[in-house]
């Protein structure tokens, strides 16, 4: 599937290194009162990359873990519209996918945008054109049923990453989800919650950047990196905010 492979061209952000500079700023991260080994873990990988987050994170949040069917669902959901809008129809009918949807509910793991993109064309360019940060919301979830983790450089998924997310760590269309989860192991919740707290960190650092601080690597571009990052750390979030809904998630930084 080649079409896939064309969606997005991107080049690495460059890290700076400095290990004198950077050991000084990790001393000054350990003499918050608040911090705890995990965020002084996290820290150490942002600051190794080039990210500087702020030291007033909190470090105590209200993350629930929801259960692992609603990950799933969600995952499967954002197969779905891509199938929709990056197959052409005539080797994938449109009852097949709308199939899979009805018959896995999938419409309550959709925003009303998203809902809107199946009464769409299938040729629809503009939403073509948008649906690649599906994927990056689809790298974590499909990390949390094996996948490898995501990346924290804000560079865009290659068109293979795509094609393995895709066919490889979905459930197929003619089986039902709750069948294909339990073939799956998932990630365990310590790993998860470690996980989303390195990108909330690198999510603050890439704000801050936007709004004029030096605190991303050089290279790294704060409006289009940073938004693989909002995407990424989005999904990271969502698996932890049990009972919100997508667009609901709390991505303050």
């Amino acid at each position: 599937m080649s079409f896939l492979k064309k969606l997005f061209t991107s080049t690495s952000p460059k890290t700076q290194s400095n290990p004198t500079h950077q050991s000084d700023l990790l001393a000054s991260y350990k003499s918050v009162p608040w911090m705890t080994d995990v965020r002084l873990e996290n820290v150490a990988i942002c600051l190794n990359a080039g990210f500087v987050p702020s030291r007033s994170l909190p470090t105590q949040l209200e993350r629930q873990l929801r259960p692992k069917i609603e990950i799933a669902k969600r995952l499967n959901a954002i197969k779905a519209m891509v199938l929709w809008l990056m197959i052409p129809a005539k080797d994938l009918a449109d009852k097949d996918i709308l199939h899979f949807v009805e018959s896995n509910e999938l419409y309550l793991f959709m925003t009303e945008d998203e809902k809107q993109i199946f009464h769409s064309s299938r040729e629809d360019e503009a939403l073509r054109n948008a649906i690649g940060w599906k994927f990056e919301n689809a790298w974590p979830l499909a990390w949390y049923f094996g996948y490898v983790p995501p990346d924290i450089s804000g560079q865009m998924m290659t068109g293979e990453q795509m094609q393995e997310i895709v066919f490889k760590y979905k459930c197929p269309l003619t089986e039902k989800i709750e069948d294909w989860l339990g073939t799956k192991e998932v990630v365990p919740e310590e790993e998860l919650r470690k996980h989303e707290d390195l990108f909330y960190c690198l999510h603050n650092a890439v704000r801050s950047a936007q709004m004029g601080g030096q605190t991303v690597p050089p290279g790294f571009d704060p409006r289009a990196n940073g938004g693989v990052i909002h995407e990424r750390r989005h999904a990271l979030t969502w698996m932890l905010s049990k009972g919100m809904g997508w667009d609901e998630t709390d991505l303050s930084t």
